[in-house]
C-alpha cells in the first residue's frame, strides 16, 4: 500500500466508526428481551448495587447468582439509579444502549491493536469491519450483557495489555489493572489477559519492575473492588465462584444439535468447533485458517519475537481447550466463549495479512483484495435483509433443514415482533396472548404503553386469542390454531404467531 492509501484508510475508519455509531444509536430499540436479561438484572446487577450503596448484605448473601460475576451488570444498575429509570421499556433500552455504547468502544479498542499489531491503516480497518460485520457478534452487542459485555472489555483489556507491554508506565499498568480486574470480574476466564500480561513482559528485553508490580496489585486491588462479595471474604468466596465457575450447576437441559436434544452436561467434544464453524462468515474462518499456518511457521522461525502471537493463541485456543477437555457444560451454541471472537479475528486478518505479502504479483494482490470486500459486502447485505434477527445467522456449512438441526432463536428475542404484530394488526380492545417461554412474557415489556394495556399475558391456553412460539425445545410445527405470521430468517421459521379464536 502506499501513503496516500494508508491516509484514506485512516480516513475511510473515522467514517466507519461514524457510520457505526449512528446506525447503532438508531437500531438499537428494534431489539427484544433476552431469555436471562431479567435474571441478570434483578438477582445479579440490581442485589450486588444494593449493597454497594446501603451495605446491607443480606439479599446477596441468600442470592443464588452471588458468586456470579456482577462488573457490567453493576454498572448497568448504576445507571438506572443514575438516570431516574423506572419505567420497563425504557430500562431496557437503557440497558441495550449501553450494550452497544461498550461494543462501539470494544470495535475501536480492536482497530488500534490492529494497527498497533500489523502497523497498517488497512488491515486495522479490515480487522475492524470484520468483527463487526459477524452478524451473530453484532446482533448480541446489543443486548447480551452475559456473553458480549466480557467479549467487549476482552478486548478492551487486550488493547490496553500491548498498550502497557510496550510502553511500561505507571499509568498503564493502572489502566490495564483495573481493565483486568474488570474482566475476570465479569467472568473468571478473563485471568487469560493478565496471564498472557505476564508472560509477554517476560518475553520482553527491557524490563521496568516497578510499573510490572503496580500492575499486579493494582490488578488483585479492582477484582476485589469491583465484586461486592469479596469485600466480605476475598479468598474464600474467591475460591467458591471458581467451584462453581468450574461446575456450574446443571438444569437438566438439552440443546438442539445435528438434529438431537443432547444433554447440556454430556456434550461432544466436537460441539463448540462446529458451531463456531457454521456460524462464523466462511472467508473469515478461511484466513482464519491462513493466519494459524503462517503464526506456526513464523512462531518456529522466530519463537522470542512472535510472543505476540503466542498471547493471542493462549487466549483463543485455552477456553476451548478446557471446554473438551472438562466436558464443560453449555448452552445454546458457543456463546460462553463469544470472548475469543476478537482473537480469532486477529489471526484470520494475520492471514490476510501474510498472505497479500508473500504474492508478489499485483494483479493476484487486487483479485484477493476485490474479492474479500465484495465479501464482506455480501455479509452487510445479509445483516440488513436479516435485520433484527442477525443472532439466527448460519453459514452454507451448516445445510438446510436448520430449524429442526440446531438451536434457532434460542433467546426468544423475535418475540418483541410476534407482539408488535398483533398489536398492529387486531384492534381489539383486549387481546389474550399465550406464549410458549419464559422470553414471550419478558417481551411484553418492550411493548408501547398503549399496546401493553390492550395485550394481556395468559398462561390459559384456552382463553387465549393467540399463542406466540420460538420453537425452544419444540422444532416441530404446533397442531392447533390457524398461523397468521412466520418470522423467517434463511428460509427458516424462528417465530410464529398462531390465532386461536
Amino acid at each position: 500500500m502506499t501513503i496516500n492509501s494508508e491516509i484514506f484508510f485512516k480516513r475511510a475508519a473515522a467514517v466507519f466508526f461514524v457510520s457505526l455509531f449512528i446506525t447503532g444509536a438508531f437500531i438499537f430499540s428494534d431489539y427484544g428481551i433476552y431469555w436471562d436479561e431479567e435474571v441478570q438484572r434483578t438477582q445479579v446487577g440490581a442485589i450486588n448495587y444494593n449493597y454497594i450503596v446501603t451495605g446491607d448484605n443480606t439479599a446477596l448473601l441468600a442470592n443464588f447468582h452471588k458468586y456470579y460475576g456482577p462488573a457490567f451488570e453493576v454498572l448497568l444498575s448504576a445507571a438506572e439509579d443514575v438516570f431516574d429509570v423506572t419505567e420497563p421499556r425504557s430500562v431496557y433500552l437503557l440497558r441495550h444502549a449501553i450494550c452497544f455504547f461498550s461494543f462501539f468502544i470494544a470495535a475501536i479498542c480492536f482497530y488500534l491493536t490492529c494497527f498497533k499489531l500489523f502497523k497498517k491503516y488497512s488491515i486495522a480497518l479490515l480487522g475492524a469491519v470484520m468483527l463487526v460485520l459477524s452478524p451473530r457478534i453484532f446482533a448480541d452487542s446489543f443486548y447480551d450483557s452475559k456473553d458480549l459485555s466480557m467479549l467487549c472489555f476482552c478486548t478492551i483489556a487486550a488493547y490496553t495489555m500491548f498498550v502497557f507491554i510496550e510502553k511500561q508506565t505507571i499509568v498503564t499498568a493502572l489502566v490495564h489493572g483495573l481493565l483486568c480486574g474488570f474482566v475476570m470480574d465479569i467472568r473468571i476466564m478473563g485471568v487469560l489477559i493478565p496471564i498472557a500480561t505476564v508472560y509477554l513482559f517476560v518475553m520482553q528485553k527491557k524490563k521496568k519492575m516497578l510499573p510490572f508490580a503496580v500492575f499486579l496489585g493494582y490488578t488483585l486491588f479492582s477484582i476485589v473492588v469491583f465484586w461486592p462479595i469479596l469485600w466480605m471474604d476475598p479468598i474464600n468466596n474467591f475460591i467458591e465462584a471458581f467451584k462453581q465457575m468450574s461446575n456450574y450447576p446443571v438444569m437438566g437441559s438439552t440443546n438442539l444439535y445435528m438434529g438431537e436434544n443432547v444433554p447440556a452436561a454430556d456434550l461432544p467434544w466436537h460441539y463448540l468447533p462446529v458451531w463456531i464453524g457454521i456460524t462464523t462468515p466462511v472467508l473469515y474462518s478461511v484466513f482464519f485458517i491462513k493466519g494459524l499456518f503462517f503464526a506456526a511457521k513464523n512462531i518456529i522461525a522466530d519463537f522470542r519475537n512472535t510472543a505476540h502471537l503466542h498471547a493471542i493463541l493462549f487466549i483463543l485456543f485455552a477456553p476451548v481447550l478446557a471446554v473438551i477437555i472438562l466436558n464443560s457444560t453449555l448452552y445454546d451454541g458457543w456463546r460462553h466463549v463469544f470472548f475469543i471472537y476478537p482473537f480469532f479475528i486477529l489471526i484470520a486478518v494475520y492471514g490476510f495479512k501474510q498472505v497479500i505479502e508473500i504474492f508478489n504479483r499485483e494483479r493476484v494482490i487486487k483479485t484477493i483484495v476485490y474479492s474479500t470486500v465484495a465479501y464482506v459486502a455480501w455479509i452487510l447485505i445479509v445483516m440488513i435483509k436479516d435485520h433484527p434477527y442477525q443472532n439466527v445467522y448460519f453459514n452454507m456449512l451448516a445445510g438446510k433443514n436448520l430449524q429442526k438441526r440446531y438451536e434457532m432463536d434460542y433467546w426468544g428475542l423475535s418475540y418483541k415482533q410476534g407482539l408488535e404484530y398483533i398489536a398492529e394488526n387486531d384492534k381489539s380492545e383486549q387481546i389474550y396472548v399465550a406464549v410458549q417461554n419464559l422470553p414471550g412474557i419478558l417481551n411484553f415489556n418492550m411493548l408501547s404503553y398503549e399496546d401493553k394495556k390492550r395485550l394481556i399475558w395468559t398462561n390459559n391456553l384456552g382463553a387465549a386469542n393467540y399463542f406466540l412460539t420460538n420453537f425452544r425445545n419444540h422444532p416441530d410445527d404446533f397442531d392447533f390454531g390457524t398461523s397468521v405470521h412466520q418470522i423467517k430468517v434463511g428460509g427458516e421459521k424462528i417465530m410464529e404467531v398462531i390465532k386461536l379464536r
